[in-house]
């Protein structure tokens, strides 16, 4: 699986882009800050799940001269080409199709182009709020559980229908008409994520101890609620609360995954270099869970690979998605950062960009331009 064509339309400052990449191995894309390197990986992100990861609002990505922008891409599964193609206007709008005909969701995208990026704000897996994990956790059930949709969109609206007729005040009868629905809901998510959690937690050992060896690390999962407790009961006990609250405290919604090294935060004993190792290593775990029980390969797209990491890590990083097969973008300021990290025989390509335009290199670095002109 992968994009073996992709065409791009006035995203950011690629107002014209068609790239052949590399379908089963590297990309490598260099170019000097602000050339438009990371716009090109945001483009592919863009295509999956129509939204930046570097700005919420649908204007900031449409170049400043255009209406729209297009992003096109051609992908092959199983052998079998699928275009998938997505539009965006200033205004918010957008059109999405696949093989030329209108789809009706951008779920229907993400689940063709399951895309899996590192970047420098990865770290918020490991330092940031109970979300993240969250959403690390939901993100990998949705791309190997077709029902997780469906079931957790059941469990927000039974929880936002709640948290109303608490803010409102409403009677209690209203309340409790919510229940059923609400528990029914919680218990399926909630043993989904376990089931997940078990199949994963091997695999991410196994990703840990090649990138970042660590004694004593504890990884517990924490579903929102007592886990000895009935999540009915846990409703009924604290409702009086959550009525002062205006809000449902427990439940699915406030899963996380808690990680200690000897007794104490993953986030607060692991180095900046480190974090980005563990999190790179739950990232990649997460894509191999999909590429074993889904049958789909991840395409990853790394933004700036030497950040953070020595060159011991990124060769082990480097390692680590050869074996995957998967399809890689790699972004880097420097032609030659990752020479000395592929084997030979790896597959790849390498991409110069520079102003916005994009054209494909020899391994050896044809084009290997200065960077300090641009300023």
């Amino acid at each position: 699986m992968g994009l073996s064509h992709l065409v791009i339309s006035d995203f950011r400052n690629l107002t014209s882009v068609t790239l052949t990449p590399m379908l089963h191995g590297f990309n490598f894309i260099h170019g000097c800050n602000g050339s438009g390197k990371t716009s090109l990986l945001e483009a592919i992100y863009y295509l999956s799940l129509g939204r930046s990861f570097r700005s919420i609002q649908a204007d900031r990505v449409v170049h400043y001269d255009a209406q729209r922008l297009s992003i096109v891409g051609r992908l092959l599964i199983d052998g079998q080409g699928t275009v998938v193609g997505l539009e965006r206007y200033v205004d918010g709008k957008i059109k999405l199709r696949i093989n030329g005909e209108d789809s009706p969701s951008i779920a229907m995208l993400a689940r063709l182009v399951p895309v899996q990026l590192i970047d420098s704000h990865c770290h918020s897996l490991l330092d940031a709020g109970p979300g993240y994990r969250r959403k690390y956790m939901d993100f990998g059930l949705f791309h190997l559980r077709n029902d997780f949709l469906r079931l957790w969109r059941q469990y927000e609206r039974a929880l936002k229908q709640r948290n109303a007729a608490l803010r409102n005040h409403a009677p209690r009868k209203e309340l409790d008409s919510w229940t059923p629905e609400l528990t029914d809901s919680a218990m399926q998510l909630d043993q989904m994520r376990l089931d997940y959690l078990n199949y994963l937690m091997p695999l991410l050992t196994q990703m840990i101890e090649t990138l970042l060896p660590i004694a004593r690390l504890k990884i517990s999962y924490l579903r929102g609620w007592d886990k000895h407790s009935d999540y009915a009961d846990i409703l009924r006990k604290t409702t009086d609360q959550d009525y002062r609250l205006g809000y449902t405290q427990q439940g699915p919604h406030k899963a996380d995954l808690k990680i200690i090294i000897n007794d104490i935060p993953a986030k607060d004993i692991l180095s900046r270099g480190q974090q980005k190792l563990f999190v790179c290593a739950m990232i990649l775990a997460r894509g191999s869970l999909l590429q074993q029980h889904a049958n789909k390969t991840p395409i990853y797209l790394v933004d700036d690979l030497p950040s953070e990491l020595d060159i011991v890590s990124r060769s082990s990083l480097i390692a680590l998605l050869s074996k995957q097969k998967a399809q890689v973008f790699i972004t880097a300021t420097e032609d030659g950062v990752w020479h000395h990290l592929i084997d030979s025989d790896s597959p790849m390509k390498m991409f110069h960009v520079e102003h916005g335009k994009i054209s494909e290199t020899n391994t050896s670095g044809v084009i290997n331009s200065e960077c300090t002109s641009e300023l």
